[in-house]
């Protein structure tokens, strides 16, 4: 088995040529996913926690809603609702 070149290309000699002419793997793909459960309690347990926040900013000026705001993102609230009510299952 040997090494040789044409052109831009490097063949190895000795394979065969099927070797040459398949395709590539591909990964594989998604074959199913799964739904998702809880997802109305889910969304009026973190409806709530949105309006309790927007209550408790009503008092605070400009500066204490955008420190509320960035030290507790609405997305982290979310998901660790999510995660507490998928543990009571």
């Amino acid at each position: 088995m040997g090494i040789k070149t044409l052109g831009q290309g490097v063949i190895m000699v000795g394979r065969g040529i099927s070797k040459l002419f398949k395709p590539k793997k591909t990964s594989s793909t998604i074959s199913s996913v799964k739904p998702g459960t809880n997802l109305a309690r889910k969304r009026k347990v973190q409806d709530n926690v949105v309006s309790d926040k927007d209550k408790a900013m009503k008092n605070l000026d400009a500066e204490g809603k955008v420190s509320v705001r960035t030290t507790v993102p609405l997305k982290k609230t979310n998901k660790e609702v999510s995660d507490i009510l998928d543990k009571k299952k």
